[in-house]
């Protein structure tokens, strides 16, 4: 069976999934950073390997963006997808 991954990386951490049960594809959940949780536009990625480092890639975007991240969510034109904020739950 396999489960999703959580790997450390910088102040935060990433979030990948498989697509499902027996797949080889996988998606990123969530990049972790600053106490905020951020959901990318869903994709699926060839290997584990390549959606941790779409995630690296995204999770750097953000903490060199983040105040562009107003309402929730927003465009990253550089990465081609859409980030939403999620909120925290009380």
């Amino acid at each position: 069976m396999n489960i999703g991954i959580i790997e450390p990386y910088s102040n935060g951490f990433l979030e990948v999934l498989p697509e499902g049960e027996s797949s080889d594809y996988w998606q990123i959940a969530a990049i972790h950073i600053n106490g905020q949780a951020f959901c990318p536009t869903p994709q699926l990625y060839r290997s584990e390997k390549v959606a941790l480092a779409k995630a690296a890639r995204i999770y750097d975007w953000i903490a060199e963006h983040e105040v562009e991240i107003n309402d929730g969510a927003c465009y990253c034109s550089q990465l081609k997808l859409i980030l939403w904020q999620q909120s925290k739950v009380s």
